[in-house]
């Protein structure tokens, strides 16, 4: 039986996952006995910079720098390492501008390094971590981190998507739990039974939310394409038949004659990150690393399941690119590959699954893991949807150039989905037409 978590509780029971699994994994060690005369004072310590962050608040933080680090440190006394936070909106920018000015952490954790890697700013890693070391992560999630045949980064964890419910919209309106069984006309029949509207017509309640940033997933679901191969593509074909039907399914939620789904600003302060926990969203595509935000913000019954299939039954699903990479510049790189191999490793991906963080293991062996021992498994939650999708999950696409593709594709696609300014058709093949040209 599911419960709700207050904050006080839900960092309790964080604070004790975490402290049994470090108590398990630590013995202490002895104090080093003092130099005898004669002896060579030991080794300067080298210093690492590392950029990390949590994105769950000060106790996330606190999981790096009072257990993460100081376990890496007993680890290798050698060895110092000063954090770095990477949670600021203008991270990815600024790491950039570090690299190219010399003065990049050493180590650092980003979500796609392509930028990085096309300008040769991240270090080699393939003479570093061997086959074997790297055969138990997800290809998918391998995938993004190599360029040129070279690699770049190692998974920190997985980032999916499955479906949230909120149980109490589906009782209220009389609508049966999803069984991951459901195609999109079963889905969008649910999500209009659960949309309401008040007495002057305004919706107040809906029965979905587009996540219009991640939409590839609808494509495949739909026999489409996105583009031409999985990474580094050069020709768009998301205006094809296929893959603009499922733009169409999706855009018709939201502007459509029979909306089901907000269109931005009608929720005001809320983004695809947090709107599900307002409780006016019956299903929401949700990040595996949602569900300990779930824990501590919704105050409703709710749970998750599968993606709704294709209407041909063809499941698709959707992973991101991120971990761990080296600045190219280190000064002391076989340090930084130490603290890269211990952030990797079994143990601390292991904690970082079962504490405050919440994250799905990139590790194939972590699975279960997940699946039983996370602080959603153990609170009831059917969080293994995240582990089944990933027999289907590919990565979100990434355009050769990607940077300045952004910048063509970001201002049509807003005017799309977030301004409603041009149509679907117009815009999709606006884009299309800009990238062939550039």
């Amino acid at each position: 039986m599911q419960r709700q978590f207050s904050r006080r509780e839900f960092l309790r029971l964080s604070a004790v996952t975490a402290a049994g699994a470090l108590a398990a994994a630590c013995q202490p060690m002895a104090a080093p006995a003092p130099a005898a005369e004669g002896v060579a004072p030991a080794a300067e310590v080298v210093t690492l910079r590392l950029a990390e962050g949590s994105w769950v608040g000060p106790e996330g933080i606190k999981f790096w720098t009072d257990d993460i680090i100081p376990r890496f440190e007993l680890e290798n006394p050698g060895i110092k390492v000063v954090y770095e936070s990477a949670e600021s909106d203008d991270y990815a920018d600024k790491l950039y501008t570090q690299a190219v000015a010399g003065d990049a952490p050493d180590a650092f954790f980003i979500w796609w390094s392509g930028g990085l890697m096309e300008k040769g700013q991240l270090l080699p890693l393939d003479d570093y971590f061997d086959k074997e070391y790297m055969s138990d992560f997800f290809p998918g999630n391998i995938a993004g981190q190599l360029y040129e045949g070279k690699l770049y980064g190692i998974p920190k964890y997985i980032s999916t998507i499955c479906l949230a419910y909120n149980k109490d919209i589906l009782d209220e309106a009389g609508v049966e739990y999803p069984d991951g069984t459901w195609d999109w006309d079963k889905y969008l029949a649910a999500c209009k039974a659960c949309t309401k509207r008040d007495a002057d017509g305004k919706i107040t309640q809906w029965g979905t939310y587009v996540a219009h940033e991640y939409l590839p997933h609808w494509v495949w679901q739909n026999g489409g394409e996105w583009m031409d191969g999985d990474l580094f593509g050069t020709q768009p074909l998301f205006r094809e038949e296929k893959a603009l039907e499922a733009l169409r399914f999706n855009y018709d939620m939201i502007y459509g004659p029979e909306p089901v789904a907000p269109k931005p600003g009608d929720i005001a302060d809320f983004g695809w990150w947090n709107v599900f926990s307002t409780g006016k969203v019956a299903f929401m595509e949700s990040h595996s690393w949602t569900v300990t935000n779930y824990m501590r913000e919704n105050a409703f019954q709710w749970d998750f399941t599968d993606l709704p299939t294709g209407r041909g039954g063809k499941r698709a699903g959707l992973t991101f690119t991120n971990g761990y990479s080296i600045y190219k510049g280190t000064k002391h790189p076989e340090e930084a590959v130490k603290l890269v191999k211990f952030l990797t490793s079994p143990w601390a991906a292991r904690q970082m699954c079962i504490g405050i963080l919440g994250l799905q293991p990139a590790r194939r062996s972590l699975t279960d893991v997940w699946d039983k021992e996370s602080m959603g498994a153990r609170a009831g939650y059917d969080v293994a949807a995240f582990s089944r999708i990933m027999d289907y999950a590919r990565l979100m696409p990434e355009f050769k150039d990607s940077q300045k593709i952004q910048e063509i594709f970001n201002p049509i696609w807003q005017q799309i989905w977030v301004t409603g300014e041009m149509g679907l058709e117009e815009g999709v093949n606006l884009i299309a037409d800009r990238i062939n040209e550039y």
